[in-house]
């Protein structure tokens, strides 16, 4: 899939709709902000993209009979949040466990149930089982990569293929107007958040509902701080 966007190519875009006033004032910003927290929005849970996915895998040592619970993902530096992970039996029986946010420690010895990330850090990303395995498993896993910062105009938009560009364009425009304080922020949102979840069928009800939530929430406030400052100068030209 081709990516040969850069923030520029969407900053053009925006330029009719914020009647042509520039969105890299100083040092690239506001675009430059507007543009990271668009792309992370874009690819961060709930959001799961067939061009941003990535796998692991981790084979017990058949030589070993205490292999506890935790495993260090050696090879994984680009962690975003874990999508599916299943294991392998040494009869090649293939079982998918669930994705758990995070698990105790357990001196049960048996066939895992369920799987977490529990730690993401320097050390580097630590997976957890919630049981000792019993047996020498194929670990496998899919995990969607976290987003690669931007840091000037000409960053390309990737893994973000053009062809989705009607998404992050008009999360761009939203999240511009937002950090500038236009109160047609709302209304570019809308488009954002449609197109978004447009593309996303598989999400249940309850994930929707949680991110038109959270957006909800932030127009609300952004829309109460525009009313003030109306209201403060409808003020002052009374006085």
């Amino acid at each position: 899939m081709s990516v040969t966007r850069n923030i520029q190519a969407s900053a053009l875009f925006s330029l009719p709709y914020l009647n042509y006033s520039p969105v890299d004032v100083s040092n690239d910003e506001p675009a430059l902000s507007a543009a990271n927290i668009t792309k992370q929005t874009i690819l961060g849970p709930p959001f799961r993209w067939n061009y941003n996915r990535a796998s692991f895998q981790v084979q017990l040592d058949p030589t070993v009979t205490d292999w506890g619970q935790d495993f260090l993902l050696s090879d994984v530096t680009d962690y975003g949040f874990l999508e599916q992970i299943w294991v392998t039996d040494t009869d090649g029986k293939k079982t998918e466990i669930e994705v758990r946010k995070s698990l105790a420690q357990e001196s049960i010895i048996k066939r895992p149930g369920s799987a977490a990330i529990q730690l993401d850090d320097e050390s580097g990303v630590l997976l957890r089982l919630n049981t000792q395995a019993d047996e020498a498993y194929l670990i496998e896993g899919i995990y969607q990569k976290a987003a690669i910062p931007m840091t000037s105009m000409a960053s390309l938009w990737g893994p973000i293929p053009d062809h989705k560009s009607y998404i992050y364009d008009w999360g761009f425009l939203a999240f511009v107007s937002l950090l500038t304080k236009d109160a047609r922020a709302p209304i570019f949102f809308s488009k954002f958040t449609s197109h978004l979840l447009g593309e996303q069928d598989g999400l249940t009800a309850l994930q929707r509902n949680i991110f038109l939530g959270n957006w909800l929430d932030l127009l609300t406030q952004q829309g109460r701080e525009t009313m003030a400052a109306q209201q403060g100068a409808q003020a002052r030209g009374n006085a």
